[in-house]
């Protein structure tokens, strides 16, 4: 199903949409056709509070999982946006190491900007990582333990860019982590069937007229897409219309290109 990241919002929605509407209404149809009126207004009295207890635990699982995946959506971006800055210190600490260090540290800076925003960005898609930009990490460890802290004529901003350095790998492991991270399958077969029972209820309850019964089911049968949609979306950070895209690297690299 991740085509659907792939295509804009709006058709997604409407491809989603017509799908989800073509079968409710020919599930109406069906228990129209196989059930009398007199049958259906039966369940009235007894269905309509079973389908409000039923509602309320689909509203209180929805309500969880919305808030679980927006939070984890919110934090992959925050985290994103702290590697970018781990970045810029490590650029901003290099400037009281020697021409020669300082070179070297900013170039390397550079070419894992490069490596993330290029290669990397497209295979978080996929949960994996790009080997170059490991590279780049790597050698940019190799860097900094290779310089002679004796010769440093500032050292403690030296343990501070250690510090900078330690941190920038642990956001880039949450990061690709983060886009490896998804719901369980277990949760999803339970939103869907909640979806589905809760349009199905309203099969056998009774209106004079089945247009007016398919438009409230029709009005259900939406929400509970654009619920489940939004829910994809955000359980695919890097993935799709919304996900999050790399402009804080491309920011930090402007900083360095710029001499900032």
């Amino acid at each position: 199903m991740k085509f659907l990241l792939d295509w804009h919002p709006v058709i997604s929605i409407i491809f989603l949409c017509i799908i989800s509407l073509l079968i409710s209404y020919s599930g109406l149809k069906l228990v129209r056709k196989r059930f009398s009126d007199d049958v259906l207004r039966e369940n009235h009295e007894v269905g309509g509070f079973i389908f409000n207890a039923f509602g309320l635990i689909y509203a209180v699982l929805v309500a969880f999982v919305v808030f679980v995946t927006w939070t984890e959506y919110d934090r992959s971006r925050e985290n994103v946006d702290l590697e970018a800055i781990e970045l810029t210190d490590l650029y901003h600490n290099s400037k009281a190491f020697p021409d020669s260090i300082k070179l070297q540290i900013t170039s390397t800076i550079v070419s894992y900007i490069n490596d993330v925003t290029g290669e990397e960005w497209k295979l978080l898609e996929n949960g994996t990582a790009s080997s170059s930009a490991s590279e780049s990490f790597i050698k940019l460890w190799t860097l900094y333990t290779s310089i002679d802290v004796k010769s440093l004529s500032n050292e403690p901003l030296y343990r501070e860019s250690l510090r900078h350095l330690s941190d920038l790998g642990e956001r880039r492991r949450t990061r690709i982590f983060d886009s490896r991270n998804s719901i369980p399958g277990v949760i999803w077969a339970v939103l869907l069937f909640g979806g589905f029972m809760t349009v199905i209820y309203t099969y056998f309850f009774c209106t004079r007229k089945v247009v007016t019964q398919f438009m409230m089911t029709a009005a259900l049968t939406v929400l509970n897409t654009l619920i489940l949609y939004m829910i994809f979306m955000l359980d695919n950070p890097f993935n799709g219309y919304i996900k999050i895209d790399a402009s804080p690297f491309e920011y930090t690299l402007q900083l360095i290109r710029a001499g900032l």
